[in-house]
């Protein structure tokens, strides 16, 4: 008896486990996209590419949805474009400005699953200017820090550190 119990256990947690692990059913299509601008440091009158690419997920087949093309909306600097389809590439010229600015390039992919909507920020140069890049001057790339001497004492800081502890734990 005990090993029945024991099978029909084992039987019910491997079921449970079976269950618990698939995938969840959903009557809705999803929509995720994904824009880049290339660069996103330009100078005025520079050209940029923006490349937008969607795609429908359809966990349930429904017929309504499953031949809707994805409709773009991409707008920069004033000038918006649109268009339809998976990939949707356009090239944006950055305009004249007195100092370093900011403007935002947003797109939003549309289709019967959704929408989903992006923005990136593209920083503007005017002409003349240099632009220092991570890890010149000295500094850290990356990390914010202003010299290498720092580091230096940091790594100096953290070995007295494991010496300090491990004299402590054997004297003890």
């Amino acid at each position: 008896m005990k090993k029945i119990l024991l099978m029909a256990a084992t039987l019910l947690a491997a079921l449970s486990a079976t269950v618990g692990l698939a995938p969840s059913a959903s009557a809705y299509p999803e929509l995720t996209c994904n824009l880049t601008v290339e660069p996103q440091v330009v100078y005025a009158g520079q050209t940029m590419t923006a490349t937008g690419t969607a795609v429908e997920i359809e966990k349930q087949l429904r017929a309504s949805a499953a031949g809707d093309a994805i409709s773009w909306v991409m707008t920069f600097n004033g000038e918006t474009r649109t268009g339809k389809g998976a990939v949707f590439v356009q090239k944006f010229t950055a305009p004249q400005v007195p100092s370093s600015t900011k403007l935002v390039l947003t797109a939003k992919a549309t289709s019967a699953a959704g929408s989903c909507p992006h923005t990136i920020a593209v920083t503007v140069l005017p002409n003349g200017v240099v632009v220092d890049t991570p890890g010149g001057q000295g500094g850290l790339p990356n990390t914010g820090g202003p010299r290498l001497i720092l580091l230096i004492a940091g790594v100096a800081l953290v070995v007295a550190g494991g010496v300090a502890v491990k004299r402590s734990r054997s004297n003890a």
